[in-house]
């Protein structure tokens, strides 16, 4: 049985998400994919996992601070 491959732009399309969604999640190890030359090709049924699996992707940390944070670095104003 052969199975579908799709580009990234495809399976963002699928998924609703952005392709550079799909790369990232494919360069990361997220979602099983293989490079074909310069391009990512995904199988139907790796997206479909990806998908149940809440499409998990790697994003950078923030750098903002939560609010909590931000309070506990304020200068203290009781000292004047």
């Amino acid at each position: 049985m052969v199975e579908e491959l799709l580009t990234p732009s495809q399976a963002a399309e699928i998924a609703n998400c952005h392709q550079d969604t799909i790369r990232r999640a494919a360069e990361f190890g997220l979602l099983n994919a293989q490079r074909v030359g310069h391009m990512w090709v995904i199988r139907h049924s790796d997206l479909q996992e990806w998908i149940e699996a809440g499409k998990p992707n790697h994003r950078r940390k923030s750098t903002r601070k939560s609010a909590d944070e931000a309070s506990e670095n304020a200068p203290d104003e009781s000292t004047e």
